[in-house]
């Protein structure tokens, strides 16, 4: 069997399925040894195994924290936010294909039938544009706030950017009909009675259909997004050194810098996983059919094809890394998650809020603050107070006012942070 674009597309092979069997054949033709004994198992396996494990592990605990966060804090529903929890429910729905996978490459066979066939490319192929949509959206949201900061502000909302992430979703299901369509299982060459999870693509083209449809995801679902995010952040660093501090703020300018910076990081890690995968698979459809790849190429392949894996995992960490907000955040719910196992209905050590100093532990001579927060204006930012009301146990009320300048300072720059106050 020779091996073509088709045997290496992801499109046609979920990770190179084909690709193990090309390795054990050809390597074993160049060291003149016989087949494997029963039981061993090949270097190559025990690397795809513990890399597509530690990932699907780790990439589903990060992308699932990351979901909770900004479902559960109402200070993280923000424009970017909004944007990185499609990303991550994107990258966890690809993560849960990885467990059909794994076995998969240990048995060399596809054992799950068709439909999972089919389920298992929609899922890969979601990740795929889902995620390089959703990284085009997030550039062009921090090109408005950057270079169009007044006329934006009516677009750059919330709401605006849930519905711009289902038009990705929709967008995406329309790019990947033709592997709905023709993803399916065919029999396996070198297992008899076995099958391959692959795409079967219509003969007789004037082009062959495998090549073109290389192109055409290549195309859709990296040169032209990526083409896309170069120019908006091109214009973007330009803006952000040449404005001046009669137009923003320190301040504002700083809370731009530290949103920017973390899209960009995960924009570069992105293109750092995928552009070698792409790499291949176009020099791939340059090369005739006929010729047969080394060892080594097979080899390559299936360690770009982890890096691509990789990438799913890898945006969490970047999001804690480089985000105080979202740092906050995860240590917030991982203390929630504390005071629940204990017996606790609030996360009370959380708060920005200061406690009465009547407070005790054993629950006597409690006060209650109830806080309401009053209108701010730009200009009465770091004034802005609360209504305070002492709810004591003789059933009497005291309404004082707390002006706390520093949390709220604080809590604006974290607003700011995740650009939804750009």
């Amino acid at each position: 069997m020779s091996l073509n674009a088709t045997d290496l597309s992801f499109t046609t092979e979920p990770y190179g399925l084909h690709c193990y069997d090309e390795i054990v054949n050809q390597t074993n033709e160049t060291n003149g040894s016989v087949s494997k004994r029963p039981g061993d198992i090949p270097v190559i396996q025990i690397f795809l195994v513990t890399s597509y494990v530690l990932i699907c592990i780790c990439g589903l605990i990060g992308n699932s924290l990351v979901i909770y966060v900004v479902l559960r804090f109402t200070k993280m529903k923000t424009v970017t936010n909004m944007y990185i929890l499609n990303l991550a429910v994107s990258d966890a729905l690809f993560l849960i294909s990885l467990p059909f996978l794994i076995p998969t490459t240990i048995m060399e066979y596809w054992m799950f039938g068709t439909a999972m066939c089919k389920i298992y490319f929609v899922l890969f192929s979601i990740n795929l544009f889902t995620g390089v949509f959703t990284l085009t959206a997030m550039s062009a949201d921090r090109y408005l706030a950057v270079c169009h900061p007044v006329r934006s502000v009516n677009y750059r909302t919330s709401r605006m950017a849930f519905f711009m992430c289902l038009i990705i979703w929709a967008i995406s299901f329309l790019v990947m009909l033709p592997i709905i369509l023709y993803s399916t299982t065919v029999p396996n060459q070198k297992y008899p009675g076995k099958n391959t999870c692959t795409i079967s693509w219509p003969s007789g083209q004037i082009i062959p259909a495998d090549k073109a449809f290389t192109w055409y995801t290549f195309l859709l679902g990296f040169a032209i997004p990526v083409g896309l995010i170069l120019v908006f952040y091109v214009s973007v660093i330009l803006r952000l050194r040449t404005v001046g501090p009669a137009k923003k703020s320190k301040e504002k300018k700083k809370s731009h810098r530290k949103v920017t910076k973390m899209v960009l990081a995960v924009i570069s890690v992105y293109v750092i996983c995928w552009l070698p995968y792409w790499g291949f698979q176009v020099n791939l459809t340059l090369t005739p059919n006929s010729h047969r790849p080394s060892a080594w190429q097979i080899y390559l392949f299936n360690g770009f094809t982890v890096l691509t894996c990789a990438n799913s995992m890898l945006n969490p960490l970047l999001y804690a890394f480089l985000s105080e907000n979202f740092r906050k955040s995860f240590l917030k719910a991982f203390k929630c998650s504390k005071s629940v196992e204990i017996g606790k209905s609030t996360c009370v050590d959380n708060s920005v809020l200061p406690r009465s100093k009547n407070q005790k532990n054993n629950g006597k001579n409690v006060e209650k603050y109830e806080f309401t927060s009053m209108g701010r204006t730009d200009a009465t930012v770091l004034n802005n107070s609360y209504n305070m009301t002492v709810l004591n146990d003789n059933n009497t009320t005291m309404t004082t006012t707390y002006v706390d300048k520093e949390s709220q300072t604080k809590r604006n720059g974290l607003e700011e942070e995740d650009g939804e106050e750009d």
